[in-house]
């Protein structure tokens, strides 16, 4: 995507988008891989991508709390879909942000350092799989919430 697609989409002013544009090339998020006319096009680098809060512990911005809302109430969509009667949503919307607020904080070593790995979707899967299988212990609380909430037996 050129830089004035980006403009467009986010409504915001073409220098902005470049400003940023060349902050992420030098970190090394976005590469050009082309031109159209005059302009840069660009791609994102990494496969994986770590959104953390900036600072140190387990803050928690409203940002970071607002994406998890949206992936917490999108799995509570699924889930309803598929025909589980979840009869609390907020307790099973809260837990599902406890747990992915959680699995970030406890994975963020290891992502650090698969940053910028070319993989293909099934190993994604997989190393996502083995990112919970790690962190199982630490997350025992919220899983046996959210069997209950999906009334799944033990």
């Amino acid at each position: 995507m050129a830089a004035s697609g980006l403009s467009i989409l986010l409504k915001k002013d073409v220098s902005t988008i470049y400003r940023h544009i060349n902050l992420l090339e030098k970190a090394g998020f976005v590469r050009a891989v082309g031109k159209e006319g005059n302009e840069k096009l660009y791609r994102r680098t990494a496969r994986i991508f770590l959104i953390a809060p900036a600072g140190e512990g387990n803050l928690i911005t409203p940002t970071m709390d607002a994406i998890h809302h949206r992936e917490a109430e999108t799995l509570y969509n699924l889930f309803k879909r598929a025909g589980f009667e979840i009869e609390d949503r907020t307790l099973f919307i809260n837990v599902i942000k406890t747990f992915l607020s959680s699995l970030e904080t406890l994975s963020r070593d290891l992502v650090k350092r698969l940053e910028g790995m070319d993989i293909d979707p099934i190993e994604f899967i997989h190393l996502m799989n083995l990112l919970v299988l790690i962190n199982s212990p630490k997350l025992q609380e919220e899983a046996k919430k959210l069997r209950k909430l999906l009334k799944l037996e033990d």
